[in-house]
C-alpha cells in the first residue's frame, strides 16, 4: 500500500531496522495530544484502530502529566497506513485527539548487509524507547534511596 500524505504539521520519521530472524514486523509509534486518562482514552484510540484492517496490536503509553501520550501499533502496511491510523484517532470524540507525529520501524530481513538508513539489531539487545534500560535502573536506584531517607 503506498504512503498517504499525512495531515499537515505531522511531523514522520521511518527507520528500517534489520532482524536476522523472525518474521519482520512495521510498527508505528503515534505521538497524541488531548488524552487525559489511560482508560477511556486510550481504549477508544485502541477501539478506533482496532477496526481498521491489518492492526495486530496497539498499546497505549499513557504518562499522568505528560503532554504527549503515544500509541505503539504493531500492523501490516499492506493493508493499512500510517496516514489511516491518524485519521481514525483524529477523528474521534469531535476530535478531541490531536496526532503531533509518527515513527514508524520497518522490519527488514537482512542476515548480512545493512544498507544505509538501516541497522541492525538483535532482538537481545532490544530496549523500549519509552524506558531506556540506561535510564530505568539509575532512576529505579535514586528512587529507592530516596524512600529509605524518609
Amino acid at each position: 500500500m503506498a504512503d498517504a500524505p499525512l495531515p499537515v504539521g505531522i511531523e514522520r520519521t521511518v527507520e528500517e531496522v534489520a532482524v536476522a530472524s523472525g518474521t519482520p514486523v512495521t510498527t508505528a509509534d503515534i505521538s497524541i495530544d488531548g488524552m487525559s486518562c489511560e482508560m477511556m482514552c486510550g481504549g477508544a484510540i485502541k477501539k478506533a484502530l482496532a477496526k481498521l484492517p491489518g492492526v495486530a496490536s496497539t498499546e497505549i503509553a499513557f504518562v499522568e502529566g505528560e503532554e504527549q501520550d503515544h500509541a505503539i501499533v504493531t500492523y501490516d502496511e499492506s493493508k493499512v497506513t500510517d496516514a489511516q491510523m491518524i485519521e481514525a484517532i483524529q477523528q474521534l470524540h469531535d476530535g478531541q485527539y490531536k496526532v503531533l507525529a509518527v515513527k514508524v520501524t520497518k522490519q527488514v530481513q537482512g542476515a548480512g548487509t545493512v544498507g544505509e538508513g538501516t541497522k541492525q539489531v538483535s532482538e537481545e539487545n532490544r530496549v523500549s524507547v519509552l524506558a531506556p534500560a540506561a535510564v530505568l535502573l539509575p532512576g529505579f536506584l535514586a528512587f529507592l534511596s530516596h524512600m529509605l531517607r524518609l
